[in-house]
């Protein structure tokens, strides 16, 4: 009975994976039962103890349940569990003899336990067990037809249970078989089809042109290298709006955020070739000319094929004209740092280089200088150009846009945006790139204040000659110790860090570069667990400047 075969398949993986808790459970219930069930006894008959039969039973289940619970079962053989439920029908068996003939029912945890783990042949020998068990103490009492007909019932009340148990462990393990089984080719097939995402995915970044699954809504499902370049997505981005915005003109109207090409894609709306302006975190202008086609035209739910190709040179040649003094430069100046920085190294051994050399060297080192300088002059392309680094615009047109732009992504996220921009903020400088900065603080709010959380945009002119535009919201707030470090890039929070909010560190730097290079700041004021008031200071004009001081 006590071989390894006895052991069923399923046994010999349960015990291998874990068993010790599986026999330790058992054993307890067999424990806890016996034990309660003598407590019960001696509370009604305390006498009963003085019958060492009962006392012996009930002590050698505890003492076996303590031997159980101390031994290394994983390094013992596996057919050696038996001995546990041998025993303890052994010591039922004992308690029954003591005068205490209802103490057969916990015959039946000995029973489920073997049904459960072990073959058939391993059951029915427990069975045999109890049977001869209970043979033994019919005849040692004498046999009477009450008696014998209690035998009988309990036996058959013990196989019944015993086929309940093994028909019942066997269905679960042709589940289990079954679910694994599942389980496998649904892990299979998802494989399959994350290689084939992969592979689509590779075929797509080797394109020149941007191409994106827009779902509904504006959700950017898949998208390729050069659409997330062009749009500035980062990985976590895809509901609309990108940091990108989008221009009808180069330097006119941004697109209202329901008609830009992804929000149109995303309600299904087939276009070719529409022309329009996008303006980059670089400070770059980009002229894209987008199509949309329909992935299944029998499911339109399924989702829009949006194209975009960067047509920029064609549309303005000194783009292109940038773009090759940006490669010439980068060409030239690769050998250039090279030289110089091995003349610097020679220059630097005076035990190895002689003066007429070190004169030579000198000459190189100059004419290496000069011709870097000449290549910075010449060659270098500049940031912005004029007219959009100081043009007149009104910061409330701006902050408004933004606010229309960032309204279907805040609403999905559960957030609400107040605007209170009630009179006009004008202002000289670029606006282009004001609005990244008004994009990147309202998307903070909206990112950290949350489901649930309020977003409000107030603009206001102060008495000292400055605009002020204030963000503020109640989410998550930043703690003192990170609040001077917000502005250091790809700095984030702890708490941000800690609830994976999505998210680079940049943006705030980026901020803060271009704020300051058109005279203004930023003052930032948070609480951790109460939110944020970022506020964008900028100087206004001379002539509104003085009709506010009127």
């Amino acid at each position: 009975m006590l071989r390894g075969s006895a052991l069923s398949p399923r046994a010999r993986r349960h015990f291998g994976d874990g068993r010790d808790r599986s026999i330790w459970q058992w054993q307890l219930v067999i424990a806890f039962t016996t034990v309660a069930t003598a407590v019960g006894v001696a509370a009604l008959e305390p006498t009963r103890f003085v019958d060492w039969q009962f006392s012996v039973s009930t002590v050698t289940i505890i003492a076996v349940t303590l031997v159980a619970l101390s031994a290394p079962w994983h390094r013992l053989p596996s057919a050696s569990v038996l001995v546990l439920p041998a025993i303890d029908a052994a010591m039922i068996g004992l308690m029954v003899a003591g005068h205490t003939p209802a103490a057969m029912f916990l015959w039946v945890f000995p029973v489920a336990w073997v049904a459960t783990y072990f073959r058939t042949f391993t059951l029915v020998t427990m069975l045999a067990l109890i049977a001869a068990i209970q043979l033994v103490l019919l005849l040692w009492d004498g046999v009477t037809v009450t008696a014998t007909m209690g035998m009988v019932i309990s036996m058959l009340s013990l196989c019944f249970v015993g086929v309940i148990m093994r028909v019942g462990s066997a269905r679960n393990r042709s589940s289990r078989r079954l679910l694994s089984a599942q389980s496998d080719r649904l892990a299979h097939a998802l494989q399959r089809v994350q290689e084939q995402k992969a592979r689509n995915l590779r075929v797509l970044d080797a394109l020149d042109i941007g191409v994106a699954r827009v779902g509904p809504g504006g959700v950017v499902e898949v998208a390729s290298a050069a659409f997330h370049t062009l749009y500035a997505l980062d990985a976590s981005a895809r509901l609309h709006p990108s940091r990108a915005v989008e221009y009808r003109t180069r330097r006119g109207e941004p697109v209202p955020a329901g008609e830009t090409m992804i929000a149109r894609a995303g309600r299904g709306e087939l276009f070719h070739d529409q022309l329009v302006w996008l303006f980059g975190l670089d400070g770059q202008w980009r002229a894209l000319r987008a199509s949309t086609q329909v992935l299944e035209p029998d499911d339109p739910g399924d989702g829009v094929l949006l194209r975009v190709e960067d047509v920029t040179e064609s549309l303005d040649p000194r783009a292109g004209e940038a773009a090759l003094r940006r490669s010439i430069a980068h060409e030239l100046r690769n050998p250039l740092t090279a030289i110089l920085g091995h003349v610097d190294l020679l220059l630097e051994r005076e035990d190895v280089v002689d003066e007429a050399t070190r004169r030579q060297l000198g000459v190189i080192d100059h004419a290496g200088t000069r011709m870097q300088q000449l290549i910075d002059q010449t060659l270098s392309v500049p940031e912005a150009r004029n007219d959009d680094r100081d043009a007149p615009f009104d910061l409330a047109d701006v902050a408004t846009a933004s606010v229309e732009g960032f309204t279907p992504a805040a609403e999905a996220s559960g957030v609400a945006i107040e605007a209170r921009l009630f009179e006009d903020l004008p202002l000289h400088g670029d606006a282009f790139r004001l609005r990244q900065v008004v994009d990147n603080v309202l998307g903070n709010a909206i990112k950290y204040a949350q489901r649930g959380g309020r977003v409000v945009v107030h603009g206001q002119r102060e008495g000292d000659g400055e605009v002020r535009l204030l963000v503020s919201d109640n989410g998550i707030g930043i703690s003192q110790e990170d609040l001077p470090r917000i502005f250091d890039r790809e700095f984030r929070t702890e708490l941000a860090r800690q609830r994976g909010i999505p998210g680079t560190g940049l943006g705030l730097s980026i901020s803060r570069d271009i704020v300051a290079a058109q005279g203004g700041r930023f003052e930032v004021a948070s609480e951790l667990g109460q939110g944020t008031r970022v506020s964008i200071l900028l100087p206004y004009p001379e002539p509104a400047r003085e009709r506010t001081s009127r």
